[in-house]
């Protein structure tokens, strides 16, 4: 095997790891969305992985995707119909591109401190650490095993990339509880849903999300694409992210997809994991589309069967490294009390938003007192 074939290997193994990076996210949350409020499983993951591939071909990195948090929590405790839920995300869709087309996101982001942004990704990063909790000691054994792998692709053996060996193992432990009830995809339905869906989506959904979407999905999600890839994210701005989402949402929700997002969190987890670059975005893109469309009918047993565990491991991992870009403000003593305290609310009342509204009215305040103390 030549030098240039052993590169391309190592790279594509890389860019494998990398693709499976946000499965801790998604598949739990796709699973309820379709078990519990009756998702057609094929417009799901058809629209997740097309969404995936053009994010991938417009940003050239890899963009996660995932079902819009604080609306799909909401959805599946309220066990909310299909059509509600797309009219929120075809909703959801034209606030996004409208704040995007007339730059209202670009001001509004300007109001975003970094001690806030690095506030809400401790906040979130705590978040995951905690969910992940539930998956894990769904299989404590799993779990404990595939911990032990990670730590040592991480830390040990460090040419391996981190996710390979574990999805070895998740895809030999899967393949015993599969059960195809059928092959081929399900009939989609594509519609518009009517106005009063529209409007209880909005009122249900869409509120309760717009604010959590705006600071983790836009603001940290282009501050974090920034650190991890630098110069290679140079499309990741605040006015590109919401028009993507805000597209992506339009067409999900006539096609009756779930309202998805990008988000901090997963881009860490791709990154993180291995991806460098658009390739893990066209990989899990069309992985999800050929699950949509090979495997449509018994979708649901298919990532069902899934260790929880190892998701859980993934979750935990993801966590913690998206909790440490709090590290390049800790040489600030005001801006890191206002993140913790951004991270600690967002927390224990498990609602980003109180943390990041919070966090804006103590640094706007301090500004204030500040200036009024030099004045005087």
């Amino acid at each position: 095997m030549t030098g240039r074939t052993t590169l391309k290997m190592k790279r594509l193994l890389w860019d494998l790891s990398g693709a499976f990076g946000d499965i801790g996210v998604l598949f739990p949350l796709a699973i309820a969305l379709i078990a519990k409020n009756g998702f057609n499983p094929t417009a799901l993951f058809l629209m997740a992985g097309l969404f995936y591939i053009a994010a991938a071909y417009y940003f050239k990195i890899t963009m996660p995707v995932q079902p819009l948090k604080a609306m799909s929590a909401i959805a599946i405790a309220s066990g909310l119909s299909v059509a509600i839920i797309n009219g929120a995300g075809i909703v959801m869709g034209i606030v996004l591109i409208v704040i995007s087309l007339t730059g209202v996101s670009v001001k509004l982001g300007n109001l975003f401190p970094v001690s806030v942004v690095r506030g809400i990704q401790m906040g979130l990063g705590l978040m995951l650490v905690k969910a992940s909790a539930g998956l894990m000691n769904a299989d404590i054994f799993i779990a404990l095993l595939s911990g032990v792998m990670l730590i040592t692709s991480v830390f040990a053996i460090k040419k391996i990339p981190p996710l390979i060996p574990i999805m070895i193992l998740g895809i030999i432990l899967s393949v015993k509880g599969i059960e195809f009830a059928a092959l081929g995809p399900v009939a989609l339905t594509p519609g518009m849903p009517a106005l009063n869906n529209l409007w209880e989506g909005l009122i249900i959904l869409v509120l309760p999300q717009i604010a959590l979407t705006f600071g983790n999905a836009i603001v940290a999600t282009e501050a974090t694409g920034k650190i991890l890839y630098g110069g290679g994210a140079a499309r990741l701005n605040l006015i590109n992210i919401p028009m993507s989402m805000g597209l992506a949402n339009i067409i999900a929700g006539i096609a009756g997809g779930a309202p998805m997002c990008h988000g901090s969190g997963g881009l860490t987890a791709h990154c993180k994991f291995g991806a460098t670059s658009e390739r893990s975005g066209y990989i899990i893109g069309f992985l999800l589309i050929a699950l949509a469309v090979l495997f449509g009918s018994s979708a649901l047993p298919v990532i069902s069967s899934f260790p929880k565990g190892i998701l859980g491991v993934l979750l935990c991992y993801v966590g913690i490294q998206h909790s440490l870009f709090i590290k390049d403000i800790l040489h600030e003593k005001q801006a890191v009390v206002i993140a913790l305290t951004v991270a600690i609310l967002s927390y224990t009342t498990n609602n980003l938003t109180a943390g990041f509204f919070a966090g804006i009215v103590i640094h706007h305040s301090l500004k204030g007192f500040v200036k009024q103390v030099n004045a005087g």
